[in-house]
């Protein structure tokens, strides 16, 4: 991914976290003018001019990068980026002659829309001057290096409903049978069931914390003697290895640590601003408490169920959701270009 949407997915994060969007404040203007921003362009910088409203060069680079940054290269010709922008104008234009914007609602989305284009580059001109020194940067990776879960284990495991059908595949593997076939024969984890119940490596903040302390109190080549219960079933545990992992190298994740670290400072710019600023609540937006997630129906693996740590490793410094990065971009040209293929 492009430095560019880097800064785009770590703002967008940012601004996520902070709440810099101070919805309520204020009475909102009837007109929206408050929401006009005058962009003057020459005539001979444009690609088009529509009605005498020149269409700048600039409004389509823009459109590609950003475009780009989410399609891949050359995924919008530009013919068809001037055209959809060619198309903007005229709807702007016919708003503007029906004076849509008299409307409060429709005053209130240009104002809200304004506001996130203004904060993402107020956003992005305060990340790209915030300095992170390499002393800090070192810093921060020795502190993630230290705080670091660097054991891994490799296991395997039958998962069943009851715990009286755990009990008697613990006793058939006393009497000698072999853990892989009876994990192909009864296990109900179709991420592992035709592989004998074999889950690879995997760290203990990968699994569920019962499976994951039963897995560590184990030794190698040891069987759990009583089945382990977690919000997937009973499973019956062999561990068959462990050992340390090795953290990456610093230079593979300078960028991210950086990013990470610019993001930081951001938010704490945000929570700086808010302290100065004069904010009235007029109208508190009513708040619900976050239901608690539950478990897919029908999911076995225990990878597949981990509870939520703290994320200390080393790659945390990664960008915010790319889903962040979607909501502050602008729509993309509705005939640009084709459908993206699916991710493979």
């Amino acid at each position: 991914m492009k430095q560019r949407s880097l800064l785009t997915v770590a703002i967008a994060g940012a601004l996520a976290l902070g709440g810099c969007d101070n919805a309520g404040k204020g009475k909102q203007a009837d007109t929206g003018k408050s929401a006009e921003v005058p962009v003057l362009v020459e005539v001979k910088d444009a690609v088009a001019v529509v009605n005498g409203k020149p269409i700048s060069k600039e409004s389509v680079t823009i459109m590609t990068s950003e475009i780009e940054q989410r399609r891949g290269p050359n995924s919008a010709p530009e013919d068809k980026i001037v055209d959809e922008l060619i198309s903007r104008e005229l709807l702007r234009q016919e708003a503007e002659k029906q004076k849509l914007t008299s409307d409060p609602s429709n005053a209130a989305r240009v104002e809200n829309t304004l506001r996130i284009v203004l904060s993402q580059m107020a956003a992005e001109d305060f990340i790209k001057k915030a300095q992170v020194t390499e002393e800090e940067l070192k810093k921060e990776y020795e502190q993630r290096v230290a705080a670091m879960k660097r054991t891994e284990y490799k296991a395997r495991h039958i998962l069943v409903e009851k715990e009286a059908d755990a009990k008697d595949i613990i006793a058939k593997l006393q009497k000698g049978a072999k853990f892989a076939d009876l994990a192909k024969k009864f296990s109900k984890d179709p991420g592992s069931k035709e592989n004998g119940g074999d889950l690879g490596w995997f760290s203990a903040q990968q699994m569920v914390a019962p499976f994951s302390e039963a897995v560590a109190k184990l030794k190698n080549n040891e069987t759990t003697a009583a089945p382990v219960q977690t919000q997937f079933g009973w499973h019956v545990i062999l561990r068959e290895d462990e050992r340390e992992q090795a953290p990456p190298p610093f230079d593979q994740v300078k960028e991210q640590l950086k990013n990470m670290m610019q993001t930081q400072k951001l938010q704490e710019h945000i929570a700086e601003l808010k302290k100065t600023a004069k904010i009235e609540h007029t109208a508190p937006p009513k708040t619900e408490a976050p239901k608690a997630a539950e478990p897919a129906a029908g999911a076995a693996a225990p990878e597949e169920g981990a509870e939520a740590e703290p994320d200390n490793s080393v790659e945390a410094g990664k960008p915010a959701p790319a889903e962040a990065e979607k909501a502050a971009a602008p729509a993309e040209p509705v005939e640009a270009a084709p459908a993206a293929k699916p991710a493979k």
